[in-house]
């Protein structure tokens, strides 16, 4: 029997064995390939039923936190509706990764593959069929051979169409993938490069000393200058606050401003006089 690596020699003297074998050799490549598509089916359908299952269980966490959270119900030292964030975060880290690594995808395009490959080998099967019924006899024998040869490498050849289709869909939807985590990345690094903050207190030096003062917590002290400067700080929002003291009172200034990545924002505070 001709083996699925070696594609059979024609023996001149026996030329309905070669057709045999032939036949044999051409049925089981189609058949190695639908055994592959459905091996890798099962594959994809289980990760892609288990990332879904995932997705909407943290889904349906991510929005219950907070709701539970807001009754006051369960007393606990950490806030559910923190832990509602990371949740949602979880889920959409999931549906992230059956994305980019196309298990859903590959799911549907190995079943229409498979259907697809199976389809055109019963058709093979029926036409080898009606095609031996209807030459039968046929002389010389090397016409009904070229008949059925032909049969079969149309088959052949509408395999390779089908696999050949499903990995282009496959080498597109990869690149794709790819360009587009690249792009997404590119924007993380870019959205989390520090900046910083230039403070300027205007009548800084009519005061001994300035406290500056970054979402409540003391940073800097300026004497004898306006400016003061407050680096490496992620991008997000922060109350600046310049404090003094005027005599014995406790005296003030402050502004919310928006650090932007890998830029200097400016922020002008002036302290009260009394």
């Amino acid at each position: 029997m001709a083996t699925e690596k070696e594609f059979p020699l024609w023996d001149q003297a026996k030329p309905a064995e070669s057709l045999m074998l032939v036949y044999q050799w051409t049925i089981q490549k189609a058949r190695a390939q639908i055994h592959w598509y459905e091996n890798r089916r099962w594959a994809k359908r289980v990760g892609s039923q288990w990332l879904r299952i995932l997705t909407i269980l943290f889904t349906a966490i991510g929005a219950l936190c907070p709701l539970i959270d807001a009754t006051k119900i369960v007393q606990n030292t950490l806030s559910l509706g923190q832990w509602g964030y990371v949740s949602l975060a979880l889920a959409a880290a999931f549906v992230s990764y059956d994305r980019y690594f196309g298990l859903s995808t590959g799911w549907m395009r190995n079943i229409i593959t498979q259907m697809s490959l199976e389809k055109a080998l019963n058709e093979l099967q029926y036409d080898w069929a009606i095609l031996l019924a209807q030459h039968q006899g046929l002389q010389p024998p090397q016409d009904r051979s070229r008949i059925l040869l032909q049969r079969l490498k149309e088959f052949s050849l509408q395999v390779d169409a089908l696999v050949r289709q499903e990995t282009d869909a496959w080498v597109t939807e990869f690149q794709s993938n790819l360009a587009e985590l690249e792009k997404l990345l590119k924007t993380e690094v870019e959205t989390r490069k520090l900046g910083s903050i230039k403070v300027t207190v205007t009548n800084a030096r009519e005061f001994e000393r300035v406290a500056l003062q970054l979402n409540e917590s003391q940073v800097k002290e300026i004497v004898g200058v306006t400016e003061g400067i407050l680096d490496r700080l992620p991008p997000g929002h922060y109350e600046i606050t310049a404090i003094s003291k005027k005599g014995d009172k406790e005296v003030k200034d402050s502004k919310v401003v928006e650090v932007q990545p890998n830029t200097m924002t400016s922020v002008d505070l002036t302290l009260p006089a009394s």
